[in-house]
């Protein structure tokens, strides 16, 4: 993909159905990435300059997604590091969520719901 970001490494016959850049917000800070939707699963790609602090990407399968909504902004100190006043995109996982600040929250979450809609369910 280029400099910065990295293409995924995707399994036999799996196929990315959407794309786009976000960043994984995390209690003290943000890690800066590409967020993905393949076939499989969800995946976030941090950037080059955060596969350098040993943060490795995050692939979660498409059945331990829950889906996507968006969140309120954090009202604290800390929130200056991990995406200030921004509405978040939210994973909802079995055990947890992440967020992730991304532009266009909404329209986003709406994209991310209908993609996985329309892919098979998982074998």
């Amino acid at each position: 993909m280029g400099l910065i970001n990295l293409e995924p490494t995707l399994h036999e016959n799996e196929q990315v159905v959407w794309r786009r850049p976000a960043a994984l917000s995390l209690s003290d800070r943000m890690v800066a990435g590409v967020l993905y939707v393949t076939s499989e699963s969800v995946l976030f790609m941090p950037n080059r300059f955060n596969r350098r602090r040993d943060i490795v990407s995050t692939r979660i399968p498409l059945g331990q997604a829950n889906g996507f909504d968006t969140v309120e902004p954090v009202r604290s100190l800390v929130a200056k590091r991990n995406g200030g006043m921004r509405r978040r995109l939210r994973l909802r996982t079995g055990t947890e969520s992440l967020l992730f600040v991304i532009n266009h929250p909404e329209q986003a979450a709406d994209e991310l719901r209908a993609a996985l809609h329309e892919l098979p369910e998982p074998a």
